[in-house]
């Protein structure tokens, strides 16, 4: 090796260290909520903001990398039998809860039955005898079995080919059985998890403050501290990044095409397409929705260009599909009706309110935030032309949930990102019978042809057929009306260069980083 040749390989030594070398523990995260997290208990959470701090908290058997591929996280390895019935698990040894027990075969058992019974039944009910104990027909879940402390044992009532990314839902997050059963509701302001960072302080509608668990089975994070903030107003949080109080943020309304041309921010504006949809749903049950000419009417009346062009500056994905593009078994040629509002009319005329006479003003609910207050004003506007009046009732997140998931809101704004990656998550989880409230199908929907084909094509194996089916049932939801799209979701996040190894997943977005923050840094 010539003298010169070492001389070169030194300084690429020096200036090229390798990921390892460059990291460094230490450090407090600074990032902010639109709104409080209703709850930081797995089985009850049904929102982004409560999922963002659960998956820091818990751990869950398999876990979603940044190509949406199930990795290793509680389990070490699993096996799945030819039938694709059966998924076993090996865990790995040692793993710990926060109170310092160590995590068994027996509490991956408890925390399923437990969160069965919880806002998210749908995770479950795929395992045998599921559908019975969520409905409290059994003590248990006979699919989740117990091989010893180290292995489970679960088992399908039949092939369900995105089963590994829903074992990666916070939903299906592993807890201590004694800790839930010690603290009682008060497991939802004081949870326990095995997760990478524990709760340290939760101050209601200020802050909410992780702190490092040292004896994590992946070892320490990189972090010593993360501190989610609660800014309500999206020019608030900005203004706070600015001025150095942030690490991330996200860009508010009406700034994307400016933050992105600015100087100062070179280095910082990150956006890239997740997996979630912005949309109008309709109660069914609550006149005149249950009408499928009102609900077109409302669909032809407006025009979502405005929104995505206009109030979004272009920074997010035009569609008219329920699924988004950065989906799995997205289906660009998907048909929405929309932008004849001679149409609107007509099929106002045909329902018997005529440029909207006998209608009395329409609730229309959304949760806080400036965007949501702008979209809804600009609604309101839109259905004027064609004599629909709109009252709009603005809530706090977890009230408007609230209102929602009990069936109080008539028409009202429908925000889902994918808890998985699969057509499965949207269409089945929102549209079918079964999850009807709560679970998922807060427009009460209901339709015998489209359960069937939405029950076909989930117990078909992956592959083309299996996402030609769910594009069927996609087309026919659009066109009766029962849900329109505004567009779908991008994350347009400022993160300061010093924050490394923050994922940009299709499952994340700003403000609510759903990334695993064990993996993020500070130079």
């Amino acid at each position: 090796m010539t003298r010169r040749l070492v001389t070169m390989l030194l300084i690429l030594a020096v200036v090229c260290p390798t990921q390892a070398a460059a990291q460094k523990r230490g450090g407090t995260l600074r990032a902010a909520f639109g709104a409080d997290p209703p709850t930081l208990d797995p089985a009850q959470a049904t929102d982004t903001t409560s999922s963002a701090v659960i998956r820091q908290l818990f751990d869950t058997l398999v876990e979603l990398d940044e190509r949406l591929e199930p990795r290793p996280a509680l389990a070490e390895r699993w096996t799945v039998s030819p039938d694709q019935r059966l998924y076993t698990f090996w865990l790995r040894p040692g793993a710990r809860f926060h109170n310092g027990r160590v995590m068994t075969a027996a509490d991956v058992k408890f925390s399923f039955e437990r969160a069965a019974r919880g806002k998210r039944p749908w995770v479950f009910e795929k395992l045998a005898g599921a559908r019975e104990h969520i409905r409290g027909a059994s003590g248990g879940i006979s699919g989740v079995r117990v091989v010893d402390d180290r292995t489970v044992a679960l088992q399908l009532d039949r092939p369900f080919a995105p089963f590994l990314s829903l074992m990666a839902y916070d939903a299906a997050s592993i807890v201590p059985g004694e800790e839930t059963q010690r603290l009682g509701p008060a497991f939802a302001s004081r949870p326990v998890g095995s997760g990478a960072f524990r709760l340290r302080e939760w101050v209601r509608d200020d802050r909410v403050v992780l702190e490092a668990f040292p004896n994590h089975f992946r070892g320490a994070p990189w972090l010593d501290r993360i501190v989610f903030r609660v800014i309500p107003a999206e020019i608030t949080r900005f203004n706070e990044y600015r001025t150095g109080h942030l690490d991330v943020s996200d860009i508010p309304t009406g700034h994307c095409r400016a933050v992105k041309a600015d100087p100062a921010f070179k280095g910082h504006v990150a956006v890239w397409p997740t997996l979630g949809t912005q949309a109008l749903r309709f109660n069914v049950e609550k006149p005149p929705f249950g009408d499928s000419r009102v609900r077109l009417a409302v669909a032809q009346a407006i025009d979502p260009a405005a929104v995505v062009d206009g109030l979004l500056e272009g920074c997010v994905i035009a569609g008219k599909g329920i699924l988004p593009p950065a989906l799995p078994g997205h289906n660009p040629g998907v048909t929405a009706p929309g932008g004849d509002r001679a149409r609107a009319r007509r099929l106002l005329a045909e329902a018997g309110y005529p440029d909207g006479r006998g209608l009395p003003p329409i609730p229309y609910h959304f949760n806080t935030g400036d965007l949501n207050q702008r979209i809804a004003e600009w609604l309101q506007a839109q259905l004027k032309e064609i004599g629909l009046r709109l009252e709009l009732r603005r809530l706090d997140w977890a009230a408007h949930i609230k209102v929602v998931d009990e069936g109080g809101a008539a028409m009202f704004r429908q925000g889902w990102i994918a808890d998985y990656p699969d057509p499965e998550n949207f269409l089945t989880v929102l549209f079918h019978s079964r999850n009807v409230g709560a679970a998922g199908n807060t427009g009460r929907y209901r339709s015998p042809e489209l359960d069937r084909r939405l029950d076909e094509a989930d117990a078909m194996p992956p592959g083309p057929a299996r996402f030609r089916r769910y594009h069927e049932a996609e087309q026919r939801i659009l066109g009766d009306g029962a849900w329109i799209t505004l567009y779908h979701y991008s994350s347009r996040a400022l993160i300061r260069p010093a924050v490394k190894g923050l994922e940009r997943s299709p499952l994340s977005s700003a403000p609510e980083m759903l990334a695993p923050l064990r993996k993020v840094w500070l130079e």
